[in-house]
């Protein structure tokens, strides 16, 4: 946690910003349980500033679980307390001092919504406290914090794949039988991930046709002989999320379209490796995978429908630079040092059968670190 600390002052000293204010109640802005590492359900305060002891406010109820070797902490027992508190913090700024939100401006609003976080009343309520202050978005201090990862946090993320991978061949595969049910088998897995650390997000589970919807809502639909299986799960261990998806067969012996379409896919993904590096644009990465699917003869703008991979972080789609196809509005970006990303092509056959692989990797100066490996040849359950 002082680690966090020292970072995000850094990034404010950067910036040439005075503090960096995180408020809501429930932790429904995800930057409260990175900052605190707990989940608190009382509205709560932090405030981060460039220089000095970092301050909470929250609840009786909640300041135990505060650490106060890093916080200065402040509680209060009714809502009149806590506004007082909240009064007196935002008064205590020297005038035109830069304070940060999670909010960005009106025209960037529909294109950043991860970093448009806190409510507009609340916005109005906060800076109404204060008409002194010089308010700014701190968009800019969200991307630096979570875009590219420190030493400890790639090796949570290293921690969080190999649980995952684990967990999945040892304890998942062996339960996997026909006739179990689509959310029963997600269940397992999420049980599973709870064990180890934590669920990164709700498994997703599709057999048969199912497995040709890229985010299906694993339901009461049955696990059957001689259809394809596809999940996509993951863990999460110290905030470090895992996202990677398996495609089996439940049976013997697929289908030869069923293994032409998997070697395609492990194909696309080796062809995405193989261009990874901090620098090359996103956009490089997916033409080569498009490039595998064009020489299989798939065609790839109806089968392939989502992007080659996104960065994952303390959110299982977190902020930072991806691998997609460009447009004049949202153009490709550099794959960045230290970062975090997944890398899962797929082909689906509506109402027939879908293959993804998706695996997760640190992209280096050298190329990338996997830090899974989905099979290259699919598993017969």
């Amino acid at each position: 946690m002082k680690e966090k600390i020292e970072r995000i002052q850094n990034v404010l000293q950067k910036y040439n910003i005075d503090s960096w204010i995180v408020f809501c109640h429930h932790s429904y802005d995800i930057h409260l349980k990175y900052l605190l590492e707990k989940w608190h359900s009382s509205p709560t305060l932090v405030n981060v500033p460039q220089e000095g002891t970092p301050r909470v406010i929250s609840s009786v109820m909640e300041t135990m679980m505060v650490n106060d070797e890093i916080y200065e902490v402040q509680s209060y027992k009714k809502g009149d307390e806590l506004i007082e508190l909240l009064k007196s913090e935002m008064n205590g700024f020297s005038k035109d001092s830069k304070i940060a939100l999670n909010f960005v401006e009106e025209e960037e609003a529909l294109r950043r919504q991860s970093y448009d976080i806190i409510t507009s009343g609340t916005f109005k309520a906060l800076t109404n406290f204060n008409h002194t202050l010089n308010y700014v978005s701190a968009k800019d201090i969200i991307f630096d914090i979570r875009a590219v990862k420190t030493k400890k946090e790639i090796e949570n993320h290293k921690i969080s794949s190999k649980l995952a991978e684990e967990l999945m061949i040892e304890v998942v595969e062996p339960q996997i039988k026909p006739g179990m049910m689509e959310k029963e088998l997600a269940a397992i897995i999420e049980f599973e991930c709870n064990k180890r650390g934590g669920v990164a997000f709700e498994a997703i589970v599709g057999s048969g046709p199912n497995s040709a919807i890229p985010h299906h809502k694993s339901g009461g639909g049955k696990i059957e002989q001689n259809q394809v299986l596809l999940i996509d799960y993951g863990s999460t261990h110290n905030w470090a999320n895992s996202d990677i998806t398996h495609t089996y067969w439940i049976g013997s012996k697929p289908p030869e379209e069923v293994l032409r379409a998997y070697d395609a896919v492990d194909k696309a993904k080796e062809a995405a490796y193989t261009k990874i590096k901090a620098g090359v644009l996103g956009e490089e990465v997916e033409v080569a995978v498009r490039g595998v699917f064009d020489e299989f003869g798939y065609d790839h703008e109806k089968l392939f429908m989502h992007s080659t991979g996104h960065p994952i972080g303390i959110e299982t789609h977190d902020i930072g630079y991806g691998i997609y196809r460009g447009t004049p509005i949202r153009p490709s970006k550099p794959l960045l040092e230290n970062s975090v990303i997944t890398v899962e092509p797929g082909l689906y056959f509506e109402g027939e059968f879908g293959v993804r692989l998706e695996d997760d990797c640190v992209v280096t100066k050298e190329g990338s670190i996997r830090l899974s490996n989905t099979p290259k040849e699919i598993v017969c359950l």
